[in-house]
């Protein structure tokens, strides 16, 4: 019983209101993204989607639980939900445990399918190799991190602004580079690159509503604000005692 009430948090992060919503928003992305999708990451996001029913369009999952069902490493299952990220079928965020501090497994998030995602997949094919070879004893050709962050950033505003996204990893650089040379952050360059997407989709998001001059600067702070309330806020905060 308790970890059914443990789970209730999980209505804060869904995007669908029933099942059926996110079983078609699921078959719009296939429709759209389907070829360009693999057999391994095709079952990860069915895997994903069967968690993702009660609170229809979240699920809280480890990469190693993922792994271990789909008999898959983990550097595979990092790989495929990377790809299903750049593609924007689902979110992944870092979730912290509030109670017990530290990070706890991600959340994934399954996103409304948009017609207007066209721009993403025309700018993923051509960075993203749509059929690797898992099997063959040749290495797969590595899927950056700048490269999933370029595609994303394209995929908001089209092709032709490189020095834009230059300048968005270049903060996102700035931001985590001087805090891993930290002994408790060393490790955490997944998360680090986990806030980077977050806050590109809030700058993305946040344009379709205002027109924003500096979008540099302007990512700037809410990547910022997003380091600080997953990671930093904690660090500052004393109890008082008598």
């Amino acid at each position: 019983m308790k970890g059914l009430i443990d789970m209730y948090y999980l209505e804060n992060y869904q995007t669908f209101t029933h099942k059926s919503e996110l079983n078609e928003a699921i078959a719009l992305h296939l429709e759209a993204y389907g070829q360009m999708l693999n057999q391994t990451e095709r079952m990860i996001l069915t895997f994903l989607s069967r968690y993702a029913v009660k609170y229809p369009g979240v699920a809280h999952l480890k990469n190693t639980t993922i792994a271990q069902a789909m008999k898959k490493s983990e550097r595979t299952v990092r790989r495929a939900l990377a790809k299903l990220e750049s593609l924007q079928i689902i979110e992944r965020r870092i979730f912290h445990r509030e109670k017990t501090g530290g990070f706890g497994a991600n959340l994934y998030i399954f996103l409304p399918y948009q017609a207007v995602n066209k721009s993403v997949e025309e700018t993923v094919s051509k960075q993203i190799p749509t059929n690797p070879i898992e099997t063959s004893g040749f290495e797969e050709e590595p899927v950056t991190f700048y490269t999933r962050f370029s595609a994303l950033i394209s995929g908001y505003i089209g092709h032709g602004n490189e020095k834009l996204i230059r300048e968005l990893y270049g903060v996102h650089k700035a931001k985590s580079i001087p805090l891993m040379k930290f002994s408790i952050y060393e490790d955490h360059g997944e998360v680090f690159e986990t806030f980077a997407i977050q806050a590109i989709n809030i700058l993305f998001q946040t344009t379709k509503k205002r027109q924003i001059r500096n979008l540099v600067g302007y990512y700037d702070g809410i990547l910022g604000n997003v380091i600080y309330d997953n990671l930093l806020a904690d660090a500052f905060f004393y109890e008082e005692t008598e």
